[in-house]
C-alpha cells in the first residue's frame, strides 16, 4: 500500500499540480510520466501568458501535492478513527507521501540546485536557501501530525509488533527514498551525495525513539 501511493502521489504531484496549471494557462501539449520508483516529470508547450504562468505551471506540483495531503491528514484528525482501518490506511499513506515528499524536494532541490527548486530559482530569483528553509519548516510541520496519525491509526494493522518500532520503521521510508533516487535512472547523484543525503535521511527515525513517548501520549488525546 505505501509503494501504490507513493505511485499516486507522484501522479497528482505531475498531473494535479504541473499539468493542472500549465492546462489552466493555455499549454498546447502536456506529457506526464511517472516511473515504477515513483519518480516522474510533466512537461508542456504552448504556455504563452505573463511569466506568474511558467512560475504557476512550476510550482503547482507542490503546492497543489502538500494542500491535497495536508488535507488528507487534516481529515484523518477530524475523524479519529472513523470507518474502515484498511481506508484510513490508505489515506494515511497518500497524505503521508503527499506532503513529506514535497518538503523532501525542497530540501533536496535546494541543495542539489535541481527540479523544481532549480527551476523556481531560475524563474523567479528566489534563493535555493529559502526552498531548503522552506521545505524544513513543511517537514517540522507535518512530522509529529503524522507520527501521531499512525499511532493512532496504522499501527493497529500490525499489533504483534511494539509501537514503538513501527513507528521507527514509518520513517524509514525516507532512506528508501534516498536509495530509490540513488538507483533511478531520471536522476543522477553522485555517491558522496547519496551518503550525505542518506545519513541525513535517517534522522526522523532516530529522533522517533526519544520523542515516542511524547507522541504516544498526545495521540490518546487526539
Amino acid at each position: 500500500m505505501a509503494y501504490f501511493t507513493k505511485l499516486i502521489t507522484c501522479g497528482i504531484h505531475e498531473l494535479l499540480g504541473h499539468g493542472l496549471w500549465a492546462w489552466i494557462f493555455g499549454a498546447e501539449t502536456i506529457e506526464v510520466y511517472v516511473s515504477w520508483l515513483g519518480f516522474g516529470y510533466c512537461k508542456w508547450q504552448g504556455i504563452s501568458e505573463p511569466p506568474i504562468a511558467n512560475v504557476m505551471a512550476m510550482a503547482g506540483g507542490i503546492i497543489n501535492t502538500f494542500v491535497i495531503g495536508a488535507a488528507i491528514l487534516m481529515f484523518l484528525f477530524l475523524t479519529h478513527k472513523k470507518g474502515s482501518l484498511y481506508l484510513r490506511s490508505f489515506l494515511f499513506w497518500l497524505g503521508f507521501w503527499a506532503t513529506i515528499n514535497q518538503s523532501g524536494y525542497l530540501l533536496l532541490g535546494g541543495f542539489t540546485s535541481e527540479g523544481d527548486p532549480e527551476a523556481l530559482h531560475s524563474l523567479t530569483g528566489i534563493p535555493l536557501n529559502f526552498f531548503m528553509l522552506l521545505g524544513l519548516g513543511l517537514f517540522l510541520l507535518v512530522y509529529p501530525i503524522i507520527s501521531m496519525l499512525f499511532l493512532s491509526d496504522v499501527s493497529g494493522l500490525f499489533s504483534e509488533y511494539s509501537q514503538k518500532t513501527l513507528l521507527f520503521t514509518l520513517w524509514l521510508a525516507m532512506p528508501i527514498q534516498v536509495i530509490f533516487l540513488m538507483i533511478s535512472p531520471e536522476h543522477t547523484m553522485p555517491f558522496e551525495s547519496f551518503l550525505l543525503l542518506f545519513a541525513v535521511s535517517m534522522i526522523p527515525s532516530l529522533l522517533s525513539l526519544p520523542l515516542f513517548k511524547f507522541f504516544n501520549r498526545a495521540r490518546s488525546n487526539i
